[in-house]
């Protein structure tokens, strides 16, 4: 018969110190000389659990290693929170934009260009018609681009 104080008889069974007071009190375990019998109270344990209820943790670290895992992820998402905010403030003061509207300037930037470079030929066709020399018909075309290019460059 081994007897221990109510508090260390709580501790090796998961529970608190005033839950193991209310079984004394109840009179569901029997002290002897202020001490808990272990195998009387067990016992008593055992019959009043019942068997549909899971067994309480005797194991704490299950719940550290959750508290930590829980913690974890809201350090995390306070961090995504945070890159969130900044994002949204850069937007609003104009040093982000959206990916659409850079998609749109590109693109419209994109079809300038084309239709400049496209127009040279309906330029310089009766020019380089009427030319005989290949190093004169490449010096005017290569004047024809710098300058369509360099309007280009003004424009932005």
């Amino acid at each position: 018969m081994e007897l221990i104080k109510q508090s260390e008889w709580a501790k090796r069974h998961g529970f608190s110190r005033q839950y193991a007071g209310q079984l004394v009190q109840s009179g569901v375990i029997q002290l002897v000389d202020g001490l808990v019998d272990v195998e009387q109270a067990d016992a008593a344990i055992a019959a009043l659990r019942d068997p549909n209820q899971p067994q309480r943790r005797k194991n704490t670290s299950d719940v550290t290693e959750l508290s930590t895992l829980l913690l974890k992820t809201r350090i995390k998402n306070e961090m995504e929170r945070g890159k969130l905010l900044e994002a949204r403030a850069k937007a609003e003061i104009g040093e982000l934009v959206s990916v659409e509207d850079v998609k749109v300037a590109a693109f419209n930037k994109a079809r300038i260009v084309r239709d400049s470079l496209m127009n040279i030929p309906d330029r310089v066709a009766s020019l380089l018609a009427s030319i005989d020399d290949a190093h004169k018909i490449h010096e005017v075309l290569l004047q024809e681009i710098r300058t369509a290019l360099e309007e280009l460059s003004r424009d932005v």
